[in-house]
């Protein structure tokens, strides 16, 4: 028989606290006879709850689903999946608004860009001579020749054939220029071409949510992932990147073009475009070696990830260097009887004594260096429904898990409390593991003192979680032993900063 040391709390306003009007903590009610028999009775014929009967965890854990009434449940499951459509209906919004954007630039840059390739491409086909000044040529070239012996008229000239001319090459400044503008159009359309077909993708996030609240939110949580799962998160940040590189290769033919026309305007198109370049590189590299810099976008992303194996080199160098600069300076002032740390009365008096190697000692001794630099930083929807069925338990994981975490509203674990006893163990053991990660990093370790949360949370969050991580299996990979230690440890330390019920 599986006993019970305490009983689980009751669910929000159980009606078990002395109401207006009672005789509680009165002693005898009037008439003059106690009410302890009564109450005695009572409690024999009360109906004992599913919880008190349950013989097994597995059992008791089917019950908690009573502790709450289905309006409660239906409440729990609303709230979360509203909670879940503010967060993805705010993200696909902007994502809609920023490819806007993006097609109303590349819409006008490609108009401007075509009409620059229209009259570039004509310098890749040259006009041929006009044959009349062909003739006229050779008609003076034998009018030249001709040398006069009385009787006689000769000329030297070979006979006039009329053939077409060969057309010259294009110059090779034409090629390089046709090249790069018609390049940079290519990007534009092709950036406007995946943002039209983006926008058709955002578009059918929103279609045919239609069901229960949880139904809704399994659906949302479903599209979500898959949103992940295809790196359309990405393939928005490369639009940017493609109407960026279309820009640069425009200026670049411009250069060609004003080099080719007039040194002075080349010179002056030069020194803005170069101007407008050191400004982009810096924003892009800038994120990259500095902290808390907000000059964050796809390419400085990108270069964040592709440095960061020589940002560790450089750190542990920068490490080693200061460490070196310390040792040698405590070294020098080891000669003159001082030692490190060299306080503000000391290094006055050190400074007056020995004036050279006081210079020395402030180039070498690292007191002012920066270690703040170190730490940086149609066919869709029968398939949806089938993938819903399958995926059901993992989604309401991740709906519970992201209501709250987009929010980090305490209020909302009231709600995530009468969600997670509709969860298995072994989903309810994920989702408050995801929970309490969160608290966590966004309120503190509660351990080293947390901050005041706003809100309670109901005791049947963390002794669910109790409960669901003592029946793990001892071979199960997901929960070693110390990790399994470690979450009762904390689930331990949340029940008394979370609840004041305890």
């Amino acid at each position: 028989m599986f006993e019970y040391q305490h009983a689980p709390p009751p669910p929000f306003g159980t009606g078990d606290e002395p109401q207006p009007g009672s005789s509680a903590g009165r002693g005898i009610a009037p008439g003059g006879q106690s009410e302890v028999p009564l109450q005695h009775s009572a409690q024999r014929s009360r109906t004992p709850s599913g919880w008190e009967t349950a013989n097994t965890i597995e059992q008791y854990w089917e019950t908690r689903k009573t502790f709450f009434t289905h309006e409660e449940h239906a409440e729990a499951w609303k709230e979360t999946s509203k909670n879940l459509e503010a967060y993805s209906d705010k993200l696909v919004e902007r994502w809609n608004k920023e490819i806007d954007t993006l097609l109303v630039f590349a819409g006008l840059f490609s108009a401007i860009l075509t009409a620059f390739n229209v009259q570039s491409y004509q310098l890749l086909t040259p006009p041929p001579p006009d044959p009349v000044l062909t003739a006229l040529e050779r008609i003076s070239a034998q009018l030249s020749s001709f040398s006069i012996n009385p009787p006689s008229v000769n000329s030297t000239a070979p006979a006039f054939v009329n053939h077409d001319p060969t057309p010259a090459p294009p110059p090779r400044y034409a090629v390089w220029l046709n090249a790069l503008w018609f390049s940079s159009l290519i990007f534009s359309l092709s950036a406007a071409s995946i943002g039209i077909m983006v926008k058709q993708w955002l578009n059918e996030y929103n279609a045919g949510l239609t069901g229960t609240p949880r139904e809704i939110a399994r659906l949302r949580q479903l599209r979500m992932d898959s949103l992940k799962r295809w790196r359309v998160k990405e393939i928005i940040a490369m639009l940017p990147v493609l109407l960026q590189i279309a820009s640069a290769l425009f200026f670049a033919g411009l250069l060609v073009l004003l080099w080719q026309l007039d040194r002075t305007v080349a010179i002056v198109g030069s020194v803005l475009i170069g101007l407008l370049v050191i400004f982009s590189l810096a924003t892009i590299i800038l994120p990259s070696v500095t902290t808390h810099c907000s000059y964050i976008s796809p390419p400085s992303r990108a270069l964040f990830v592709l440095t960061r194996p020589l940002r560790a080199v450089i750190t542990s160098v920068r490490r080693f260097t200061i460490g070196l600069r310390h040792q040698i300076s405590s070294w020098t002032i080891g000669h003159f009887n001082y030692g490190l740390p060299l306080f503000s009365s000391e290094k006055e008096k050190f400074r007056s004594e020995h004036p050279l190697m006081y210079r020395v000692w402030k180039l070498l001794h690292p007191e002012d260096v920066d270690t703040a630099e170190n730490r940086t930083v149609g066919y869709w929807d029968p398939k949806e429904r089938t993938v819903l069925s399958q995926l059901g338990e993992r989604l309401d994981i991740e709906v519970i898990a992201t209501a709250y975490t987009a929010t980090m509203d305490t209020n909302y674990l009231r709600h995530a409390t009468v969600c997670m006893t509709e969860l298995k163990m072994h989903a309810a053991r994920q989702c408050s593991s995801v929970i309490r990660a969160a608290t966590a990093k966004h309120w503190g370790d509660p351990r080293e003192g947390r901050a005041a949360m706003g809100s309670e949370v109901h005791p049947a969050m963390w002794s669910g979680t109790i409960v669901a991580l003592m029946t793990v299996a001892p071979d199960d990979n997901d929960w070693p032993q110390a990790s399994l230690t470690g979450a009762l440890w904390d689930t331990y330390w949340d029940i008394g900063v979370t609840n004041r019920h305890i």
